[in-house]
């Protein structure tokens, strides 16, 4: 029996920085529940921020809902109101095939990972 508001996280993100770049990581399933997990890693991440690049690596998550999209846009959002260059890699499965049906990936600027993203920053 499930007990409690929400189910046994299932959901990390953590920052890094690489050379002068912050990069968060977010790994895991990205839904309803685990979107202020996610939002409390970016604003830490947008307060820290020292360079005009923020890459937020999607690599390691299995699952996205639309909240969790929302809360991608909610980023997107915050990076152009800050000036900040916003970058997602490592989109796949799950994630890629809504973003694209949604017609999202030309929103974004995609890199298909870290390292892609860190050379073009």
């Amino acid at each position: 029996m499930f007990v409690g508001n929400e189910p046994e996280s299932s959901f990390t993100a953590t920052s890094g920085l690489h050379g002068t770049t912050l990069v968060v990581q977010a790994s895991g399933e990205l839904d309803h529940y685990h979107t202020p997990v996610l939002r409390a890693e970016m604003n830490r991440a947008w307060n820290a921020l020292q360079a005009p690049t923020l890459i937020l690596d999607l690599s390691a998550l299995t699952f996205c809902d639309s909240s969790g999209i929302g809360e991608l846009l909610q980023a997107r959002h915050h990076g152009q109101v800050e000036g900040v260059r916003f970058i997602i890699t490592g989109i796949q499965g799950n994630l890629a095939r809504r973003l694209n049906l949604a017609g999202l990936t030309q929103v974004f600027e995609v890199f298909p990972s870290v390292a892609e993203a860190l050379e073009a920053a």
